[in-house]
Protein backbone atom coordinates (compact mmCIF):
# COMPACT_ATOMS: atom_id res chain seq x y z
CA UNK A 1 0.00 0.00 0.00
CA UNK A 2 1.11 3.47 -0.70
CA UNK A 3 1.57 5.72 1.84
CA UNK A 4 -0.36 8.71 2.56
CA UNK A 5 1.00 12.39 2.30
CA UNK A 6 3.31 13.39 5.22
CA UNK A 7 5.71 15.84 7.12
CA UNK A 8 9.03 14.79 6.44
CA UNK A 9 10.46 16.13 10.28
CA UNK A 10 14.24 17.51 10.84
CA UNK A 11 16.36 14.65 12.06
CA UNK A 12 17.47 16.82 15.34
CA UNK A 13 16.07 19.49 17.48
CA UNK A 14 16.48 22.69 15.68
CA UNK A 15 17.90 25.89 16.83
CA UNK A 16 16.49 28.72 18.07
CA UNK A 17 16.54 30.84 14.68
CA UNK A 18 15.99 27.56 12.24
CA UNK A 19 12.87 26.43 15.00
CA UNK A 20 11.03 29.95 14.11
CA UNK A 21 11.63 29.67 10.42
CA UNK A 22 10.56 26.69 10.30
CA UNK A 23 7.63 27.03 12.31
CA UNK A 24 6.35 30.18 10.45
CA UNK A 25 6.62 27.82 7.35
CA UNK A 26 4.88 24.78 8.84
CA UNK A 27 4.48 24.46 12.84
CA UNK A 28 4.97 20.59 12.16
CA UNK A 29 8.53 21.19 10.88
CA UNK A 30 9.84 22.19 13.81
CA UNK A 31 9.36 18.92 15.28
CA UNK A 32 12.13 16.62 15.18
CA UNK A 33 12.18 12.96 14.49
CA UNK A 34 12.48 12.07 18.44
CA UNK A 35 9.07 13.11 18.74
CA UNK A 36 8.25 10.56 16.73
CA UNK A 37 10.31 7.71 18.30
CA UNK A 38 10.77 8.69 22.36
CA UNK A 39 8.95 9.73 25.26
CA UNK A 40 10.07 13.17 25.82
CA UNK A 41 12.63 15.73 24.34
CA UNK A 42 13.88 19.43 23.92
CA UNK A 43 11.69 20.78 21.80
CA UNK A 44 15.12 23.36 20.67
CA UNK A 45 18.38 23.48 21.11
CA UNK A 46 17.68 25.95 23.88
CA UNK A 47 16.90 24.64 27.15
CA UNK A 48 14.52 27.67 27.91
CA UNK A 49 11.65 27.10 25.20
CA UNK A 50 10.48 24.01 26.84
CA UNK A 51 9.87 20.16 26.02
CA UNK A 52 7.58 18.10 24.06
CA UNK A 53 6.10 14.72 25.42
CA UNK A 54 4.23 11.93 23.39
CA UNK A 55 3.96 8.80 26.07
CA UNK A 56 0.69 8.11 27.05
CA UNK A 57 2.25 8.00 30.78
CA UNK A 58 3.34 11.83 30.56
CA UNK A 59 0.49 12.85 28.74
CA UNK A 60 -1.67 11.37 31.38
CA UNK A 61 0.21 13.29 34.28
CA UNK A 62 -0.09 16.43 32.60
CA UNK A 63 -3.46 16.22 31.12
CA UNK A 64 -5.11 14.37 34.32
CA UNK A 65 -3.08 13.37 37.43
CA UNK A 66 -0.95 16.87 37.80
CA UNK A 67 -3.67 19.25 35.22
CA UNK A 68 -3.88 21.92 38.44
CA UNK A 69 -0.03 21.95 38.02
CA UNK A 70 -0.30 22.99 34.20
CA UNK A 71 -1.96 25.81 32.83
CA UNK A 72 -3.46 26.67 29.15
CA UNK A 73 -1.34 30.02 28.86
CA UNK A 74 -0.78 29.95 25.15
CA UNK A 75 -4.17 28.38 23.98
CA UNK A 76 -5.75 31.59 26.44
CA UNK A 77 -3.52 34.00 25.11
CA UNK A 78 -4.34 33.00 21.24
CA UNK A 79 -7.66 32.34 21.60
CA UNK A 80 -9.08 35.09 24.87
CA UNK A 81 -9.07 38.19 22.55
CA UNK A 82 -11.90 36.55 20.05
CA UNK A 83 -13.49 33.70 22.46
CA UNK A 84 -13.30 36.09 25.71
CA UNK A 85 -13.68 34.09 28.81
CA UNK A 86 -15.57 31.32 27.18
CA UNK A 87 -15.52 27.82 27.98
CA UNK A 88 -12.38 27.13 25.93
CA UNK A 89 -10.51 30.35 27.59
CA UNK A 90 -11.41 29.64 31.03
CA UNK A 91 -9.73 27.35 33.76
CA UNK A 92 -10.70 26.47 37.22
CA UNK A 93 -14.20 27.56 38.56
CA UNK A 94 -15.16 29.91 35.79
CA UNK A 95 -14.44 26.96 33.21
CA UNK A 96 -16.16 24.23 36.03
CA UNK A 97 -19.50 26.04 35.61
CA UNK A 98 -19.68 26.37 32.08
CA UNK A 99 -18.32 23.08 31.28
CA UNK A 100 -21.33 21.95 33.49
CA UNK A 101 -24.24 23.84 31.90
CA UNK A 102 -23.18 23.81 28.63
CA UNK A 103 -22.16 19.02 29.10
CA UNK A 104 -26.17 18.26 29.15
CA UNK A 105 -26.52 19.64 25.32
CA UNK A 106 -23.96 17.38 23.92
CA UNK A 107 -25.03 14.32 25.29
CA UNK A 108 -25.10 11.46 22.23
CA UNK A 109 -29.38 11.21 23.29
CA UNK A 110 -29.79 14.56 22.72
CA UNK A 111 -27.82 15.01 19.72
CA UNK A 112 -29.84 12.24 17.81
CA UNK A 113 -32.51 14.91 16.62
CA UNK A 114 -29.55 16.24 14.96
CA UNK A 115 -28.85 14.15 12.68
CA UNK A 116 -31.21 14.94 9.76
CA UNK A 117 -29.81 18.61 9.72
CA UNK A 118 -26.30 17.01 9.07
CA UNK A 119 -27.70 14.79 6.55
CA UNK A 120 -29.84 17.54 5.25
CA UNK A 121 -26.97 19.54 4.82
CA UNK A 122 -24.82 16.85 2.76
CA UNK A 123 -27.69 16.33 0.22
CA UNK A 124 -27.86 20.03 -0.36
CA UNK A 125 -23.89 20.01 -1.00
CA UNK A 126 -24.52 16.83 -3.55
CA UNK A 127 -27.29 19.01 -5.74
CA UNK A 128 -24.92 22.14 -5.57
CA UNK A 129 -22.54 19.64 -7.56
CA UNK A 130 -24.79 19.13 -9.97
CA UNK A 131 -23.47 16.62 -12.19
CA UNK A 132 -20.29 16.53 -10.85
CA UNK A 133 -16.87 17.29 -11.82
CA UNK A 134 -13.52 18.69 -9.81
CA UNK A 135 -14.96 19.95 -6.90
CA UNK A 136 -12.97 22.48 -3.95
CA UNK A 137 -13.89 19.85 -1.30
CA UNK A 138 -11.92 21.70 1.17
CA UNK A 139 -13.99 25.19 0.86
CA UNK A 140 -17.18 23.04 0.30
CA UNK A 141 -16.86 20.44 3.43
CA UNK A 142 -16.25 24.58 5.43
CA UNK A 143 -19.35 25.50 3.79
CA UNK A 144 -21.67 22.02 4.61
CA UNK A 145 -20.13 22.42 8.31
CA UNK A 146 -21.28 25.82 8.31
CA UNK A 147 -25.00 24.47 7.34
CA UNK A 148 -25.15 22.39 10.21
CA UNK A 149 -23.68 24.62 13.05
CA UNK A 150 -26.23 27.35 11.14
CA UNK A 151 -29.12 25.50 11.60
CA UNK A 152 -28.27 24.22 15.23
CA UNK A 153 -26.49 27.11 16.89
CA UNK A 154 -26.26 30.13 14.81
CA UNK A 155 -29.66 30.39 13.38
CA UNK A 156 -30.78 33.21 10.65
CA UNK A 157 -27.34 32.90 9.04
CA UNK A 158 -28.14 34.14 5.45
CA UNK A 159 -25.58 33.58 2.49
CA UNK A 160 -24.14 36.86 2.53
CA UNK A 161 -23.26 36.24 6.39
CA UNK A 162 -22.42 32.92 5.83
CA UNK A 163 -19.63 34.08 3.52
CA UNK A 164 -18.27 36.65 5.56
CA UNK A 165 -18.14 34.05 8.26
CA UNK A 166 -15.84 31.99 6.01
CA UNK A 167 -13.64 35.23 4.97
CA UNK A 168 -13.31 35.93 8.88
CA UNK A 169 -12.26 32.54 9.36
CA UNK A 170 -9.54 32.43 6.68
CA UNK A 171 -7.83 35.49 7.97
CA UNK A 172 -7.83 34.09 11.41
CA UNK A 173 -5.80 30.98 9.78
CA UNK A 174 -3.83 32.67 7.32
CA UNK A 175 -1.71 34.53 10.24
CA UNK A 176 -1.99 31.91 13.00
CA UNK A 177 1.11 30.90 12.76
CA UNK A 178 2.79 34.07 13.78
CA UNK A 179 0.67 34.17 16.95
CA UNK A 180 1.21 31.24 18.19
CA UNK A 181 4.87 31.20 17.39
CA UNK A 182 4.42 34.65 19.70
CA UNK A 183 3.10 32.66 22.11
CA UNK A 184 5.59 29.84 22.38
CA UNK A 185 8.14 31.81 22.81
CA UNK A 186 6.69 34.38 24.65
CA UNK A 187 7.16 37.31 22.97
CA UNK A 188 5.13 40.51 24.53
CA UNK A 189 1.69 40.51 23.25
CA UNK A 190 1.87 44.12 21.73
CA UNK A 191 4.56 43.48 19.21
CA UNK A 192 3.34 44.15 15.88
CA UNK A 193 3.38 40.92 13.52
CA UNK A 194 2.09 40.16 9.83
CA UNK A 195 -2.15 40.40 9.75
CA UNK A 196 -2.47 41.74 12.96
CA UNK A 197 -5.32 44.33 11.91
CA UNK A 198 -7.00 42.00 9.50
CA UNK A 199 -7.53 39.52 12.38
CA UNK A 200 -8.48 42.27 14.63
CA UNK A 201 -11.46 43.23 11.92
CA UNK A 202 -11.91 39.56 11.75
CA UNK A 203 -12.70 39.28 15.41
CA UNK A 204 -15.00 41.82 15.94
CA UNK A 205 -16.77 41.39 12.78
CA UNK A 206 -17.51 37.72 14.27
CA UNK A 207 -18.36 39.04 17.83
CA UNK A 208 -20.75 41.59 16.55
CA UNK A 209 -22.76 39.15 14.28
CA UNK A 210 -23.04 36.42 17.19
CA UNK A 211 -23.87 38.96 19.83
CA UNK A 212 -26.61 40.77 17.45
CA UNK A 213 -27.90 37.05 17.05
CA UNK A 214 -28.05 36.57 21.19
CA UNK A 215 -29.98 39.78 20.94
CA UNK A 216 -32.36 39.06 18.57
CA UNK A 217 -33.35 35.35 20.56
CA UNK A 218 -33.72 37.34 23.52
CA UNK A 219 -36.82 39.06 22.29
CA UNK A 220 -38.25 35.64 20.33
CA UNK A 221 -39.14 32.43 21.74
CA UNK A 222 -40.21 28.91 21.35
CA UNK A 223 -37.41 27.59 19.61
CA UNK A 224 -35.41 24.68 20.39
CA UNK A 225 -32.20 24.40 18.67
CA UNK A 226 -28.79 24.56 20.63
CA UNK A 227 -28.47 28.32 20.97
CA UNK A 228 -31.77 27.98 22.93
CA UNK A 229 -30.62 25.14 25.34
CA UNK A 230 -27.62 27.21 25.62
CA UNK A 231 -29.60 30.19 26.86
CA UNK A 232 -31.42 27.86 29.27
CA UNK A 233 -28.62 25.96 30.42
CA UNK A 234 -28.10 26.33 34.31
CA UNK A 235 -25.08 24.95 36.38
CA UNK A 236 -26.45 22.09 38.55
CA UNK A 237 -24.65 23.66 41.72
CA UNK A 238 -25.85 27.18 41.54
CA UNK A 239 -28.50 27.63 39.12
CA UNK A 240 -26.01 30.30 37.31
CA UNK A 241 -27.45 30.82 33.69
CA UNK A 242 -25.00 32.61 30.72
CA UNK A 243 -25.62 36.75 30.08
CA UNK A 244 -24.94 37.90 26.99
CA UNK A 245 -20.61 37.95 26.67
CA UNK A 246 -21.01 34.88 28.09
CA UNK A 247 -23.01 33.76 25.35
CA UNK A 248 -21.65 35.07 23.11
CA UNK A 249 -18.09 33.56 23.72
CA UNK A 250 -19.15 30.01 24.26
CA UNK A 251 -21.25 30.45 20.60
CA UNK A 252 -17.97 31.46 19.08
CA UNK A 253 -16.00 28.61 20.81
CA UNK A 254 -18.61 26.32 19.94
CA UNK A 255 -18.98 27.20 16.59
CA UNK A 256 -14.80 27.36 15.99
CA UNK A 257 -14.29 24.17 17.82
CA UNK A 258 -16.92 22.73 15.51
CA UNK A 259 -17.20 23.84 12.18
CA UNK A 260 -13.55 23.96 11.47
CA UNK A 261 -12.21 21.34 12.83
CA UNK A 262 -15.23 18.86 11.64
CA UNK A 263 -14.73 20.30 7.98
CA UNK A 264 -11.33 19.23 8.31
CA UNK A 265 -11.66 16.21 9.35
CA UNK A 266 -14.00 15.58 6.03
CA UNK A 267 -11.71 17.38 3.80
CA UNK A 268 -8.89 14.81 5.38
CA UNK A 269 -11.02 12.00 4.97
CA UNK A 270 -12.54 12.37 1.84
CA UNK A 271 -8.96 12.51 0.31
CA UNK A 272 -8.25 9.45 1.71
CA UNK A 273 -11.51 7.53 0.23
CA UNK A 274 -10.65 8.62 -2.76
CA UNK A 275 -6.66 7.41 -2.43
CA UNK A 276 -7.80 4.05 -1.55
CA UNK A 277 -11.22 3.11 -3.59
CA UNK A 278 -11.60 -0.22 -1.50
CA UNK A 279 -11.90 1.46 1.76
CA UNK A 280 -14.88 3.71 -0.38
CA UNK A 281 -16.29 0.80 -1.58
CA UNK A 282 -16.02 -1.00 1.91
CA UNK A 283 -17.78 2.66 3.77
CA UNK A 284 -20.11 2.74 1.05
CA UNK A 285 -21.63 -0.78 1.80
CA UNK A 286 -21.40 -0.82 5.78
CA UNK A 287 -21.86 2.34 8.23
CA UNK A 288 -19.52 1.20 10.71
CA UNK A 289 -16.88 1.16 8.76
CA UNK A 290 -17.38 4.44 7.69
CA UNK A 291 -17.28 6.07 11.72
CA UNK A 292 -13.98 3.36 11.39
CA UNK A 293 -12.58 5.44 8.27
CA UNK A 294 -12.89 8.98 9.91
CA UNK A 295 -11.34 7.55 13.03
CA UNK A 296 -8.44 6.76 11.52
CA UNK A 297 -8.27 9.79 9.41
CA UNK A 298 -8.09 11.59 12.15
CA UNK A 299 -5.12 9.49 13.18
CA UNK A 300 -3.09 10.54 10.59
CA UNK A 301 -4.31 13.50 10.02
CA UNK A 302 -5.56 14.95 13.36
CA UNK A 303 -8.01 18.58 12.97
CA UNK A 304 -5.93 19.95 15.91
CA UNK A 305 -2.22 18.78 15.24
CA UNK A 306 -0.28 20.07 18.16
CA UNK A 307 -1.44 21.18 21.91
CA UNK A 308 0.21 22.84 24.85
CA UNK A 309 0.53 23.40 29.08
CA UNK A 310 2.40 25.49 30.61
CA UNK A 311 3.63 24.22 34.30
CA UNK A 312 2.86 26.76 37.10
CA UNK A 313 5.55 26.54 38.89
CA UNK A 314 9.22 25.11 37.85
CA UNK A 315 8.80 21.36 37.45
CA UNK A 316 10.39 18.34 35.73
CA UNK A 317 9.88 16.08 33.41
CA UNK A 318 11.36 12.82 32.11
CA UNK A 319 14.40 14.47 33.52
CA UNK A 320 14.32 17.98 31.81
CA UNK A 321 13.61 21.02 34.06
CA UNK A 322 11.10 23.60 32.66
CA UNK A 323 10.38 26.93 33.68
CA UNK A 324 7.22 28.20 35.21
CA UNK A 325 5.68 29.19 31.75
CA UNK A 326 7.41 27.56 29.36
CA UNK A 327 5.67 25.11 27.28
CA UNK A 328 5.41 21.54 27.46
CA UNK A 329 4.17 20.65 24.01
CA UNK A 330 1.75 18.03 22.91
CA UNK A 331 2.10 17.13 19.25
CA UNK A 332 -0.72 15.30 18.67
CA UNK A 333 0.06 14.88 14.95
CA UNK A 334 3.39 13.05 16.23
CA UNK A 335 1.67 10.72 18.69
CA UNK A 336 -0.77 9.39 16.10
CA UNK A 337 2.14 8.51 13.85
CA UNK A 338 4.59 7.64 16.51
CA UNK A 339 6.46 4.35 16.47
CA UNK A 340 4.33 2.92 19.25
CA UNK A 341 1.77 2.02 16.21
CA UNK A 342 2.38 -0.76 14.31
CA UNK A 343 2.68 0.89 10.74
CA UNK A 344 1.81 4.16 11.77
CA UNK A 345 2.41 5.63 8.81
CA UNK A 346 -0.25 3.71 7.21
CA UNK A 347 -3.86 3.93 6.41
CA UNK A 348 -5.70 1.00 7.83
CA UNK A 349 -8.87 1.65 9.12
CA UNK A 350 -9.28 -1.54 11.12
CA UNK A 351 -7.30 -0.08 13.85
CA UNK A 352 -11.01 0.87 14.73
CA UNK A 353 -12.79 -2.21 14.51
CA UNK A 354 -14.21 -2.56 18.37
CA UNK A 355 -11.48 -5.29 18.93
CA UNK A 356 -8.85 -2.79 17.63
CA UNK A 357 -9.66 -0.01 19.26
CA UNK A 358 -9.88 -1.90 22.41
CA UNK A 359 -6.48 -2.26 22.32
CA UNK A 360 -5.37 1.22 22.11
CA UNK A 361 -4.08 3.53 25.01
CA UNK A 362 -6.36 5.95 25.91
CA UNK A 363 -3.43 8.75 26.03
CA UNK A 364 -2.01 7.25 22.49
CA UNK A 365 -5.38 8.51 20.66
CA UNK A 366 -6.59 12.21 20.98
CA UNK A 367 -7.71 14.03 17.99
CA UNK A 368 -10.18 15.71 20.23
CA UNK A 369 -7.88 16.09 23.45
CA UNK A 370 -7.82 14.20 26.80
CA UNK A 371 -8.41 14.23 30.40
CA UNK A 372 -10.99 16.46 31.87
CA UNK A 373 -10.64 19.67 28.96
CA UNK A 374 -11.68 16.80 26.35
CA UNK A 375 -13.76 18.38 23.57
CA UNK A 376 -17.28 18.76 24.88
CA UNK A 377 -18.79 18.27 21.22
CA UNK A 378 -17.17 15.14 20.82
CA UNK A 379 -20.13 13.32 19.98
CA UNK A 380 -21.60 16.04 17.70
CA UNK A 381 -18.73 16.03 15.44
CA UNK A 382 -18.29 12.18 15.29
CA UNK A 383 -22.06 12.26 14.96
CA UNK A 384 -21.83 15.05 12.13
CA UNK A 385 -18.96 13.77 10.40
CA UNK A 386 -19.81 9.94 10.05
CA UNK A 387 -23.60 11.27 8.99
CA UNK A 388 -22.19 14.06 5.86
CA UNK A 389 -20.01 11.37 4.82
CA UNK A 390 -22.13 7.96 4.71
CA UNK A 391 -24.68 10.76 2.69
CA UNK A 392 -22.05 11.64 0.15
CA UNK A 393 -20.71 8.12 -0.37
CA UNK A 394 -24.37 7.27 -1.18
CA UNK A 395 -24.38 9.88 -3.56
CA UNK A 396 -21.45 9.91 -5.35
CA UNK A 397 -17.64 8.41 -5.82
CA UNK A 398 -14.76 10.32 -5.26
CA UNK A 399 -11.78 10.14 -7.81
CA UNK A 400 -8.20 11.77 -7.45
CA UNK A 401 -8.00 14.67 -9.39
CA UNK A 402 -4.65 15.61 -11.17
CA UNK A 403 -3.29 17.84 -8.47
CA UNK A 404 -0.25 17.60 -6.72
CA UNK A 405 -0.39 15.59 -3.40
CA UNK A 406 -1.53 17.44 -0.60
CA UNK A 407 0.34 18.76 1.96
CA UNK A 408 -0.37 18.72 5.79
CA UNK A 409 -0.02 22.65 7.25
CA UNK A 410 -0.52 23.36 10.65
CA UNK A 411 -2.54 26.03 11.98
CA UNK A 412 -5.26 26.32 14.45
CA UNK A 413 -6.10 23.31 12.40
CA UNK A 414 -4.67 20.84 10.11
CA UNK A 415 -5.03 22.36 6.72
CA UNK A 416 -4.15 21.08 3.59
CA UNK A 417 -1.67 23.80 1.79
CA UNK A 418 -3.38 25.43 -1.06
CA UNK A 419 -6.65 23.63 -0.69
CA UNK A 420 -7.55 19.85 -1.67
CA UNK A 421 -9.81 18.94 -5.14
CA UNK A 422 -11.30 15.81 -5.98
CA UNK A 423 -13.18 14.88 -9.00
CA UNK A 424 -16.69 14.05 -7.99
CA UNK A 425 -18.84 11.39 -9.52
CA UNK A 426 -22.56 11.56 -8.44
CA UNK A 427 -24.18 8.03 -9.14
CA UNK A 428 -27.82 8.70 -7.96
CA UNK A 429 -29.77 12.48 -7.49
CA UNK A 430 -29.37 13.73 -4.19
Amino acid sequence: MTLPPRVTPPAEPLGAIGFARAFLRNPLEAIPQPAYEGDAGRMTTSPAQGVWITSPALLKRVLLDEREAFSKRVQIRLFKPMLGGGILTSEGAHWKWQRQASAPMFRPAELQGHVPTFVGAARQMLARWGEGGVQDIDGEMSRVTFDVISSTLLPSADEATKREFQRCVQALQRFGGWDILYAYLRMPVWMPRPGGFAKLRAMRWLRETVRSVVRRRREAAGADDLLARLMAARDPETGRSMDDEQLVDNLLTFYLAGHETTAKALTWTLYLLARYPEWQERARADAQVVEQVVKESMRLYPPVPVMSRQPVVDTEIAGYRIRAGASVLIPIYAIHRHARWERPDEFDPTRFSPEGEARIPRYQYMPFGAGPRICIGLSFAMMEAVAIVGTILKGARLELAAEPEPVPVAGVTLMPRGGLRLRVRIVVPA
